[in-house]
């Protein structure tokens, strides 16, 4: 007799595009020049697959791919390098493989994965058809089109009087860069004025999915975690001095939480709060995270914001309450001078004064590219004057005090899974391995 499988303790129903959404939109942040960028791909794929009468799952993964287009592009520079109209396949590479590898991890993604590696490939005539060996999807060029078109659109200019050369320049390269009956889908759509007054909108999410309903994605814990994973990568994996960060806290307030006596659900919750709290930091350049000098009022500034957009990115997502307040509150202090909404003892749950504590206990245990890690003991000593005075809260440093070495073990053991996970990333996106940095097995 098979064994009885263990009694799920989390499900959720969720709209994924609006997810996507908010991470494209903090991707689009850490530049003046990508200011809605994706969001503009976005609506672009779909209504240019819509014109060529794509069924309605091809249409969902164009605009998905368009949200996600660029993830791969782990550095400012990179970002920046995103936006230059024909941008070769190979120099591409830089962001189109990391992009790939990190979708493709997730099964629901593998349609949108194989897009995003895709979206540089140019026609050539039809020999665009295959690139390094391989059938390239026939929407990846869709996607190629799009990203073109948004890349020449000049937010800063009154968008009417800019179709004309829009159009002349996508038009030169018929065949040559893009598909011609891609162009002709795209000329089509581009000949109503509404169109491109809805593409600049500030509404141009809701309009899309007022006419593409994504409809609710249902999702079990096991799935869940899955797509938790995906993101704690895309956002750990920015930088080699936090490759592991994300999986440490995790584990860690996820422990907390269990010693606190909290229900199954609330543990569940506390660990994808864990992997989910720095998702804000999308917003952050990949220099300032690995900066070696000391940080700027500027470099700050981008930091200090980064929670706000983990709270409100996840507060959006209904049943993520608990998820979003844990995560978003990571920096908040007892004595009101944490950031960014300077709550006070009285104003802050429980829940989240375990994160606070997780999150600055994996930190402190970790590699950073300013210093080394902090033992043990060092450790217990700084969190015993964080909590005598007034920064973080007693009851919580009490759930680790007792058991430090217990719980590091559990941080060593998660982070060093994450570190030997990374190592092979960077491996396959070519580069060195060995760059990243050990997490601390004190």
């Amino acid at each position: 007799m098979a064994p009885a499988k263990m009694q799920k303790t989390f499900s959720i129903s969720f709209d994924m595009f609006q997810l996507l959404v908010g991470l494209s939109e903090l991707i689009d942040l850490v530049s003046r020049e990508m200011v809605s960028h994706h969001k503009y791909v976005s609506f672009l794929a779909y209504h240019i697959g819509k014109t060529k009468g794509l069924p309605q799952g091809q249409l969902k993964e164009l605009a998905m791919a368009g949200a996600l287009h660029d993830i791969g592009a782990l550095s400012l520079q990179e970002r920046k390098a995103s936006m230059a109209f024909d941008l070769s396949q190979e120099h591409a590479e830089a962001h189109t493989k990391p992009g790939h590898l990190l979708l493709s991890t997730f099964k629901p993604f593998t349609a949108i994965a194989d897009l995003v590696r895709c979206h540089h490939v140019r026609w050539q005539d039809g020999a665009g058809e295959q690139y390094q060996g391989k059938q390239v999807p026939q929407n990846a060029h869709i996607l190629h089109l799009a990203d073109q078109i948004a890349v020449l659109i000049q937010p800063e200019k009154e968008i009417l009087g800019q179709i004309p050369e829009i159009v002349d320049q996508v038009d030169a390269q018929s065949g040559s860069m893009f598909v011609p009956e891609d162009i002709e889908a795209f000329m089509e759509v581009a000949s109503r004025y509404s169109f491109w007054l809805d593409l600049t909108s500030p509404s141009v999410c809701n309009i899309l999915a007022e006419d593409l309903p994504f409809g609710a994605l249902d999702m079990d814990e096991d799935e869940f975690m899955e797509l938790a994973e995906l993101f704690r990568r895309i956002i750990d994996f920015r930088s080699r001095f936090t490759v592991t960060h994300s999986s440490g806290v995790a584990v860690v307030a996820e422990k907390m939480a269990q010693r606190a006596g909290l229900n199954a659900r609330e543990c569940l919750e506390m660990k994808i709060a864990g992997q989910l709290h720095d998702i804000g930091k999308l917003s952050v350049p990949q220099e300032i995270l690995e900066k070696k000098t000391a940080l700027t009022h500027q470099d700050f500034t981008y930091l200090r914001k980064h929670p706000y957009y983990s709270y409100r990115i996840l507060q959006s997502i209904d049943g993520f309450e608990r998820i979003s307040e844990w995560a978003g509150l990571h920096h908040e202090r007892l004595d009101g001078r944490g950031y960014p909404f300077c709550l006070k003892k009285d104003q802050l749950s429980f829940g989240s004064c375990i994160m606070a504590v997780a999150d600055t206990f994996t930190a402190i245990t970790e590699v950073r590219p300013y210093r080394t890690s902090l033992s043990s003991r060092m450790t217990l000593n700084l969190l015993q004057g964080l909590a005598e005075n007034g920064k973080i809260d007693p009851d919580a440093f009490d759930l680790i005090k007792g058991d430090i070495h217990e719980i590091n073990d559990l941080r060593a053991q998660a982070q060093q899974a994450s570190y030997q996970e990374s190592k092979e990333f960077i491996a396959a996106i070519g580069q060195d391995p060995e760059s990243i940095p050990s997490p601390s097995l004190d």
